[in-house]
């Protein structure tokens, strides 16, 4: 009874993956190999040729300025003293995956106004940890891919440092984007960085690539799988991300995660523009230790 209970459940959430991944139109289509590229039109909406009459998430006109605007390289870095000022104003969002499981591209998909960003099939492409702005408002960090590349062992060696040295001292650091290649999952090395992740307290995001590869059973099969794995980790966020680079399909829902990163900015009864902050509950300012001062204050008259 406990096998068919549990075979039941699976199988109500695979359907509901299934119409999920039916909305987000990355699916390959009929007698196709893969979908034809993103146009213009997808690529300002974030939709794919697949998704068709179907809603994208609303994004605030605030996060589509974002994402409209031009993308600017502030930084190539290839040691730890090269990294730009850390602003805590501008949020900085890591892109982090394996070798070759598209990072570049997704980067590509991500921003419309897109600058030059290398891809190629080769493993091993980002050999730098690079800082892209978007409108001054949003700095997105393709961090060196993890796993096996084309390079020696020692530079190897210096990402692997290089990559642990941002995630643990990068203040403005809000989300890691854990890319995973949908047609192989979760992988040894991709557990390895999760507990990296878990271990210097870095809020994460699975982010599934070439869904266009994969049909809709294997793919919600594999998205299945992913949640199971990561549900124990109190580090991952709770909603799984499926795209495709190539036809677009699920960059608007990729656009929205990290629209929620972007501080919103209010205008106040002057007219001018200012930053809407969190409210604070009295419970999170410390009380002074009226002791302490006492015995300071003993301390120094005596010295006096």
């Amino acid at each position: 009874p406990f096998l068919l209970t549990m075979a039941g459940t699976l199988a109500r959430a695979s359907a509901n993956l299934r119409k999920h991944i039916e909305r987000l139109g990355v699916i390959r289509l009929a007698g196709r190999r893969r979908q034809r590229p993103l146009g213009k039109k997808q690529r300002e909406t974030g939709t794919s040729p697949g998704s068709a009459g179907m809603e994208p998430p609303h994004l605030s006109e605030a996060v589509k300025r974002v994402f409209n605007a031009p993308v600017s390289l502030a930084a190539v870095c290839y040691d730890t003293e090269s990294f730009p000022t850390q602003r805590l104003e501008i949020p900085e969002i890591a892109v982090a995956g394996r070798s070759n499981v598209g990072k570049s591209s997704f980067l590509k998909a991500l921003a419309i106004k897109r600058m030059h960003i290398p891809t190629q099939d080769r493993p091993g492409t980002t050999r730098s940890v690079d800082f892209y702005e978007l409108g001054r408002k949003l700095r997105v960090v393709d961090l060196p891919g993890y796993g096996f590349a084309y390079a020696r062992e020692e530079l190897q060696q210096k990402w692997a440092d290089t990559i642990d040295h941002y995630l643990r001292e990068r203040k403005p650091l809000k989300r890691v984007m854990l890319l995973i290649d949908s047609r192989h999952g979760l992988k040894q090395g991709d557990l390895e960085f999760i507990e990296k992740l878990e271990e210097y307290r870095r809020r994460f995001q699975i982010v599934l690539t070439k869904a266009d590869l994969l049909k809709i059973e294997p793919l919600a099969r594999v998205a299945e799988a992913t949640k199971e794995a990561i549900s124990a980790h109190r580090q991952a966020h709770s909603e799984l991300l499926i795209c495709s680079s190539l036809n677009g399909g699920g960059i608007s829902e990729v656009r929205a995660a990290l629209g929620s990163l972007i501080p919103q900015q209010t205008k106040d009864s002057s007219g001018s523009t200012r930053k809407k902050l969190k409210p604070t509950s009295a419970r999170t300012t410390p009380r002074p230790n009226l002791e302490r001062i006492r015995a300071r204050r003993e301390m120094e008259s005596k010295l006096i």
